[in-house]
């Protein structure tokens, strides 16, 4: 329990997607910030209410439309979702806003100058949409243009990587002591030593059986992580059987799973319980990032290593963790990816001693409780003092 000196500053947190079901890792990372700003911090977001802290939610939640992009970061531009907004920041009297996403920022312009306001951001979003669709795109455009004016309106921001500090602090030339790095992180409890592993899902122990188990964890509906999807499938499978037919088996969790067809060699065993994912984390003999898109840090990349399991990604996949090739994980650019893993399981000897550096790096760097809410909590006074 935090003494009291350490209670963060009465915050209301400001969500355009529901926080209830914490299935992916954006949604990790704002699980550990509301338990940092505390049991009396409130919440505006979607319906239905959160079971743990008081929430204002609103009915339309665009998000709901699965077409392209998520249209929930829409969500506040809906007139009565904004006045939802301003009702909790009269009846909360709020000493900080706590915006989750910039386009929370939408119903809160009256409040600039008023109200210290802190964005804690999961990427940069302009770099990710680029990346996507291009510099040129209006879309591109648009969401540049707004995060421009959403962070240069910020008494604070948060990001999850050194990188995207720089990003954001060259880009929209924000000086960079408004500027704190607070890492994706893990809670390291549930991995590793004491975590209970459950049972795997139904005929996966068989299915795998004699062959060399290659895990890939994500959101499936996250456009890098259908991209990694779609180069396991296209260019390490191929690669992989001509070397050894048979052999590897991948084993896919998250969802919604895809609808397109897939080799025999997956296995999509969709959303999992705790206990289930933890199952098929120490069931695996490699875990995989071969992530090409997007900014931020890959939280799957932490929870491999918290479960003290070898890791191969690809240097876009590893990028903002403070890890070493070699030393933590093995990193492979994407034409030598599949020549990594044939490696990796001819010569298995480096992984137990690899893998348990890199669950020691997660608990000096990356664990919630002890390294990274605290920050936080830090931000958050500054701002309000």
């Amino acid at each position: 329990m935090m003494a009291p000196t350490d209670n963060p500053p009465k915050a209301l947190a400001i969500s355009y997607w529901n926080l209830n079901r914490v299935d992916s890792g954006g949604l990790r990372r704002i699980k550990a910030l509301l338990e940092a700003l505390g049991r009396d911090c409130a919440v505006v977001q979607p319906s239905p209410a959160h079971p743990h802290y008081r929430t204002y939610a609103f009915a339309l939640d665009l998000g709901r439309r699965k077409l392209g992009i998520n249209w929930g970061m829409f969500n506040f531009c809906w007139p009565l979702n904004a006045r939802k907004v301003h009702r909790a920041i009269e009846q909360e009297q709020p000493q900080c806003l706590v915006l989750t996403s910039i386009w929370a920022f939408i119903p809160l312009k009256r409040y600039q100058g008023r109200i210290p306001m802190v964005l804690d951001t999961h990427d940069v979003n302009a770099v990710a949409i680029a990346e996507r669709f291009g510099t040129r795109h209006p879309f591109t455009r648009l969401v540049t243009s707004w995060e421009r004016r959403c962070v240069q309106a910020m008494d604070h921001i948060c990001t999850c990587s050194e990188q995207d500090a720089r990003n954001l602090c060259a880009q929209y030339g924000l000086p960079p002591e408004r500027v704190t790095t607070v890492p994706n992180g893990v809670d390291l409890a549930r991995f590793g030593a004491g975590s209970n592993p459950g049972p795997l899902p139904e005929g996966l122990r068989e299915w795998t059986a004699g062959g060399v188990t290659l895990l890939f964890m994500g959101k499936l509906d996250y456009q890098p992580n259908r991209e990694a999807l779609a180069f396991l499938r296209d260019r390490v499978l191929p690669e992989l059987e001509q070397a050894a037919p048979h052999r590897f088996r991948f084993v896919v969790t998250g969802g919604p799973v895809p609808t397109e067809p897939f080799p025999a060699a997956f296995r999509f065993v969709g959303r999992l319980p705790e206990h289930q994912l933890l199952g098929c984390l120490a069931h695996a003999d490699l875990c995989l990032a071969p992530i090409m898109t997007g900014s931020g840090t890959r939280l799957k990349i932490l929870e491999y290593m918290a479960a003290e399991k070898p890791v191969l990604s690809t240097p876009k996949g590893a990028e903002g963790i403070d890890c070493r090739a070699g030393e933590h994980l093995w990193i492979a650019e994407p034409e030598d990816f599949a020549r990594t893993i044939l490696e990796a399981s001819i010569h298995p000897d480096a992984a137990p001693a690899m893998a348990a550096r890199a669950r020691a790096l997660v608990a000096s760097r990356y664990d919630w409780d002890s390294v990274l809410k605290p920050i936080w909590r830090e931000v958050l006074r500054k701002s309000v003092s």
